[in-house]
């Protein structure tokens, strides 16, 4: 499940940046917050997040999953 999410979030964050696929179909307000949200996640896989259970990583892929595939 944690790799899900690490390749959810960089997918996401290399898509919404500029110049991304993405980055024209989510509104520049939503996208910002979405963006930050997805930085402190990846920077939570790296710290306390490698010890995490199970549930919370699918609870994380599911919140950026809620955001991220209606713009896909």
């Amino acid at each position: 499940m944690k790799n899900d999410l690490e390749a959810y979030s960089y997918d996401m964050r290399n898509n919404l940046d500029s110049y991304g696929t993405l980055e024209k179909y989510l509104e520049e307000s939503k996208k910002t917050t979405f963006m930050a949200e997805i930085n402190q996640v990846v920077e939570w896989l790296y710290a306390d997040g490698d010890d995490a259970p199970a549930e919370e990583y699918s609870t994380k892929l599911a919140k950026f999953k809620a955001i991220g595939d209606p713009v896909k």
